[in-house]
């Protein structure tokens, strides 16, 4: 059987085509930072990533990334979730699939409080590819998208000993693209609070989610994907590493918990590993435990 015109799987590309891709869009990303790279030293990672933005964001032929970017040519997920699928018509999932993650982000308005306040477009898409699955046709499983209208201010306070460097005020649309049974989407109203201590950095994201004005695809999500998320990073040298938590808080328990680890593979590249276990790692997956690990390339990490 075939599936690669299936309403419900995503239609497969041809190799060369999504290589392609990929090569010109990283190189894109990667050259942001290229022409400010010498006058950096001596700045944190993070007041790296803000001058090289502020310096190339209005550049042609920039595109500035917003979260990470990856490719992860392999990752194993210990629990494939086959429940919205159907094993007879869409075949049965395998465990082994290529995910990766292209998030950028543009500014609209600048300058909006005096010298201070940019507001910004963000997209963010990550696929699933069932590339090793050849007996289904090698589907894209699941690919979610993400655009974000944000506002963002610098800020200086002292808390505890962090410096709160940035705050964040936006909203977000979330969905898969589908119709049907399989059709998964919300919006949020979010603050994201930026720490920073030396070479660690803390963000607190929690987030409202605006109710639906029609049928609700994902009613119990929250239940899952809870109100909020705490991130941390360490960057120190060429090793970055960042924790990422989320839980309901309730007494049925739901949350999750991701691990990154990037090491520079070259000046364009960094190797990139990464580990997910919990809920939402997608939206076709918001109720389904994900357990996986997967080892790749990172065109850009957090810092």
């Amino acid at each position: 059987m075939r599936f690669r015109h299936s309403r419900k799987y995503g239609k497969t590309p041809t190799m060369r085509t999504l290589i392609f891709s990929l090569c010109i869009t990283g190189s894109l990303i990667i050259n942001h930072g290229a022409q400010a790279a010498e006058s950096t030293e001596g700045l944190s990672p993070l007041d790296r990533r803000i001058k090289i933005e502020n310096e190339t964001r209005f550049k042609p032929f920039v595109l500035t990334p917003h979260k990470p970017n990856y490719v992860l040519p392999y990752t194993y997920n210990k629990y494939p979730n086959q429940a919205p699928f159907d094993s007879n018509t869409d075949g049965t999932l395998k465990n082994e699939e290529i995910k990766f993650q292209f998030s950028l982000k543009f500014p609209i308005a600048d300058e909006l409080f005096g010298e201070q306040g940019t507001f910004f477009f963000g997209y963010t898409n990550v696929s699933y590819w069932q590339a090793y699955n050849s007996s289904a046709s090698s589907p894209f499983r699941e690919t979610n998208h993400e655009p974000e209208l944000f506002l963002t201010v610098p800020n200086d306070w002292k808390i505890l000993g962090f410096t709160n460097k940035i705050n964040i005020l936006g909203i977000s649309h979330q969905s898969n693209g589908r119709s049907g049974s399989q059709s998964r989407s919300w919006n949020r109203v979010y603050m994201d609070l930026v720490f920073e201590r030396g070479n660690f950095y803390f963000s607190f994201k929690p987030w409202i989610r605006i109710n639906e004005t029609r049928d609700d695809d994902n009613p119990d999500i929250e239940h899952y994907m809870g109100h909020g998320e705490l991130r941390a990073v360490y960057a120190t040298g060429k090793h970055t590493a960042s924790l990422m938590l989320r839980n309901n808080i309730k007494s049925e328990n739901r949350g999750a918990v991701e691990l990154n680890y990037s090491y520079p593979m070259s000046r364009r590249a960094k190797y990139f590993l990464q580990f997910f276990d919990g809920y939402g790692e997608s939206l076709i997956d918001y109720n389904a435990r994900v357990r996986r690990i997967g080892i790749g390339i990172a065109l850009t990490d957090w810092l």
